[in-house]
């Protein structure tokens, strides 16, 4: 090996020993998680998780680990806003959470749509329920269905503890399985495209018994990096005992446990070591008492933005067995950088601070001003100020897209290095235009002049929506309320689920001479109802206020139909008392939270089976007067996709609903369906296929059909219900070809670096985990590593499995039904001259493998190409084939002596030759899936 390759194989011996080091150290990281857990890329970039498939990072999950607790007192929701991305932000007087929501949403743009589906599999029982949050409420879906990508299309899944009261032993976690997408064209045709056929993240959801001995532990709040004017540089989180121990618990702290805080770059911690004693508490013990624990931030100088990390509570140590071995849940701390380029905005009406640092942030909504300029400035005020120091002065210039609706007040606000953390207000008031236009609304906006480049080109800057109220003209009473809000136009209905309410005010053009009266009717007092009047009187003729005579609360009522979405209209009447006149109407709307109808099913087919999965359909609503029919399907698939021909007889093709078919209360969702005595059910058989597809999923439709019924004639059909059929052949592996080339040395690691090759070049949609089909039958030879052997140590194939080709996430190009390359023996094994097809497309490529092409893979040698002892004088090279295990090109005495390895060439027809190649050469590598 020449001096170069000296100087590689010794950088790469460095960086493997930081590697091992870091991995006993250890160490995860907490960004993949809001809340408690791991990192699931720390753990696989150190292999810790070898065994699991990457999963997609086209779609973001906002909380991938959750921790529930039976008596914990905090229900948190997904934030934007928030720093910690959940509200209520956490604080050390939380002790975990009783339920909490997770929202996912594509990241990437797309057309059409994409669908993942989602299923459950849990060992709690009815100890946790699970709901989705977004859109909804409604029940856990089977799929999620997004036609746009970001944080507004996201949709989000609720998981609630139900406290049963006992003590549960100790099981593995709820996962949340997130399956292989599917995108679809803009006419519902599956087609290849960004997230065709990748597999999103799972979610794992815990649950921590509050009967059981066990360990209480708090959350902590969202911290700040020292500075000058930082205020909360520090937190605290609260440890204590469930129940009474029979000796001494201790529980270590390691707050260097998590990647990101590694040299305590972070935070540090105080104290390392809780010990709770036994005896009368208070007292002689102190078990019942909460310790506290301080972290305190570190500046590390870095415009780093918020740093979350994990700080491990190790395993309790007793000689109380109930009390020994137990993993309290750990804590994440969430470190705000003072050096966040952005802004903060505080409203007028009070509420969480509003951060914005990206272009994720909404525009800001909640705003109000009237065109004759009787609110001033109450309503359309904020504060703002800057995130981080800037380097110079930034200027903030303000404008408007409002016409001659409104006047800024403050066109400009500068910020200076020394004031840039001190609020400062904007202001704007409305301005008559003279016309009957209607309530609008406007936008103001700014722009930032400053040398600072980061404040001046790159910090994203919220905008403000301020709802104009036309108080002007020849309105003399006006309804009005906050942007954010619906109009309450015909065409902006004020609009609510039922039982569900909303509000608007009535204002006037100026204080009017005494109290004034305006009578309210509703159009429908099933779909919602209004106070009989209200009053507008010199105290409230310029507010907007809860609780004041001149608001209109309506209450959207309730019902038990099955009416989708109703429209009604408020009528004001012509006012009486200081003023006649007669204001405009009000228009709202009450949308249906019935469900037409509940589907699930039991059992599933299975391919060589007569298994089937029995549907169980019932009506959400009445029928009173006309039955109801359904038509059932399979759902049509195109030949390239991978449920076709999975569904195939389904009895009968036709239920009937009686009249009043309607499911009993206590029946009323998808689950209890099955339950009912008013269902109909039919079955769904599937197809038997020659191929390993592994479980495949397939919809069938349920078209209703047309009824005059007075409910279910505006019903929806139901949604396509998917339906699993079991697959029975032996599972499918998948099989690319580098599209790059690389030397018969692969580094220290020898055919493991070929596999971390196969790894880091997977084709684009091609998800797993892979290893290279290359051996270095070098046992013995202690100056190697790693070896490999077929049928033996480290070997890739298993036995009896179908191997298949896949150049993209197409199911036409990658599957075993279109593209298999082999079956392998009960000795893992196979024959590289009858393959169905070719390892690749490109004629004559040529593979490090280290074989010879028999069907029994034998390691070949090159004994006469590579050098002997004589030629190579390096007693500690015992192994001298296939580049001395793909570890060297050239002898370590003598770098212009070359080794020699093996190789396959594509010969076309499924076959392969070997031949002896100088290891200096560029080959591709075959890549398997594990």
């Amino acid at each position: 090996m020449n001096f170069h390759q000296q100087i590689k194989s010794s950088l790469l011996i460095l960086c493997l020993s930081f590697i091992l080091f870091q991995n006993c150290s250890g160490q995860v990281s907490a960004g993949d998680t809001f809340l408690f857990g791991l990192s699931e890329q720390f753990d696989k970039l150190f292999g810790k998780e070898v065994a699991t498939a990457a999963c997609s990072t086209d779609v973001t999950i906002t909380t991938k680990k959750i921790d529930l607790v039976e008596d914990g007192n905090v229900s948190a929701s997904f934030s934007t806003t928030e720093d910690s991305g959940v509200t209520p932000a956490p604080t050390e007087n939380d002790w975990g959470y009783s339920s909490f929501e997770t929202c996912i949403y594509p990241s990437s743009p797309f057309t059409g749509s994409v669908e993942i589906p989602v299923s459950l599999s849990s060992n709690y029982g009815t100890r946790i329920t699970s709901a989705q949050s977004v859109p909804g409420p409604a029940a856990f879906p089977s799929k999620l269905t997004f036609t746009g990508n970001g944080l507004t299309a996201r949709q989000c899944l609720r998981f609630t503890v139900v406290n049963d009261g006992d003590r549960s032993a100790v099981v593995d976690p709820m996962t949340v399985d997130l399956g292989k997408m599917v995108q679809k064209d803009g006419d519902g045709k599956v087609t290849s495209g960004t997230y065709s056929n990748k597999d999103a993240c799972d979610i794992s959801v815990s649950l921590e018994d509050d009967e059981a001995p066990g360990v209480r532990v708090s959350n902590i709040r969202v911290m700040e990096e020292p500075g000058p004017s930082a205020t909360t540089t520090y937190g605290t989180f609260k440890v204590k005992l469930r129940t009474a121990p029979s000796a001494n618990v201790t529980i270590p702290i390691n707050d260097v446990y998590d990647a990101v805080n590694v040299g305590n770059r972070e935070g540090t911690t105080n104290p390392k070591t809780l010990t709770f004693t036994l005896g009368t508490c208070p007292g002689t013990g102190n078990w019942c008492a909460d310790q506290t624990v301080r972290v305190d931030s570190v500046d590390d100088l870095e415009l780093d933005g918020l740093k979350s990390y994990t700080i491990e509570l190790g395993k309790t140590t007793s000689t109380d067995s109930d009390y020994n071995g137990i993993k309290p849940r750990n804590v994440v701390v969430y470190n705000l950088d003072q050096s966040v380029p952005g802004f903060s905005v505080l409203k007028f009406s009070g509420g969480s601070t509003i951060n914005s640092a990206s272009a994720s942030v909404p525009a800001i909504t909640g705003f109000a001003t009237d065109e004759n300029n009787q609110f001033g400035d109450k309503y359309s005020n904020f504060q703002i100020r800057l995130r981080s120091k800037p380097t110079n002065n930034v200027t903030l210039n303000f404008t408007s897209d409002c016409g001659n609706k409104c006047t800024i007040q403050t066109p400009s606000l500068v910020f200076t290095p020394s004031d840039w953390n001190t609020y400062q207000t904007f202001r704007a008031i409305g301005k008559t235009d003279s016309a009957n236009s209607g309530n609008q609304n406007y936008t103001v906006s700014f722009t930032v002049s400053s040398s600072d480049t980061t404040y001046s080109t790159t910090v994203y800057k919220p905008s403000v929506t301020i709802r104009s109220c036309d108080n002007d003209g020849t309105h003399l009473i006006q309804p009005c309320n906050y942007s954010g809000s619906p109009l309450g136009t015909i065409g902006n209905q004020l609009s609510a689920a039922e039982g569900g309410s909303t509000q608007i005010w009535l204002i006037t053009q100026s204080s009017p001479g005494g109290s004034i009266s305006v009578g309210l009717t509703s159009s429908d007092t099933s779909e919602g109802t209004v106070p009989a009047s209200v009053s507008i009187d010199a105290s409230n003729y310029n507010t907007m206020e809860t609780g004041a005579t001149n608001r209109i609360g309506l209450a959207h009522v309730d019902d038990a139909l099955v009416d989708l979405t109703q429209y009604w209209t408020i009528t004001t009447a012509t006012s009486s008392g200081g003023l006649t006149y007669d204001p405009i109407d009000i228009y709202a709307a009450t949308t249906d939270d019935e469900k037409a109808f509940y589907v699930t099913h039991t059992g599933s087919p299975k391919e060589g089976t007569a298994n089937v999965a029995t549907v169980h359909v019932c009506l959400g609503g009445n029928n009173p007067t006309q039955q109801v029919v359904l038509n059932i399907s399979c759902k049509t698939y195109t030949a390239t996709e991978a449920a076709y021909n999975e569904c195939d007889v389904i009895t009968p093709t036709q239920i009937t609903f009686p009249v009043n078919s309607e499911v009993e209360t206590m029946n009323a969702s998808d689950s209890g369906c099955a339950a009912s005595a008013k269902k109909q059910s039919f079955t769904v058989s599937g197809k038997d296929d020659l191929f390993a597809d592994g479980n495949q999923p397939f919809d069938i439709r349920l078209v209703m059909a047309a009824n005059t019924d007075t409910n279910y004639q505006n019903a929806t059909s139901p949604s396509d219900h998917s339906i699993t059929n079991e697959d029975d052949e032996p599972a499918g592996k998948k099989i690319f070809t580098t599209a790059n080339s690389y030397k018969g040395e692969m580094g220290t690691d020898g055919v493991f670096g070929a596999d971390l090759t196969c790894n880091n070049n997977k084709p684009t949609g091609v998800s797993g985990t892979y290893k290279a089909l290359i051996i270095s039958n070098s046992v013995g030879d202690t100056s190697i590593a790693n070896h490999r052997v077929p049928n033996g140590i480290n070997w890739i194939l298993s036995p009896n499995y179908h191997y298949y080709r896949c150049t993209g996430s197409g199911y036409n190009v990658c599957s075993d039904e279109y593209t298999r390359l082999f079956i392998t023996d009960g000795s893992a094994l196979f024959n590289p001259t009858s393959m169905s097809r070719d390892f690749s497309t490109t004629a004559s490529d040529e593979f490090w493998t280290g074989m010879t092409n028999t069907a029994s893979l034998t390691p070949a040698t090159q004994t006469a190409l590579n050098p002997d002892a004589t030629a190579c004088n390096d007693a500690t090279l015992v192994y001298r084939q296939n580049c001395h295990g793909f570890n060297y090109e050239t002898c370590t005495t003598n770098s212009s002596t070359y080794f020699y390895g093996e190789i396959w060439v594509r010969n076309g027809n499924g076959s392969v030759s070997n031949a002896s190649r100088r290891c200096d050469l560029l080959k591709k590598l075959i890549c398997v899936e594990q």
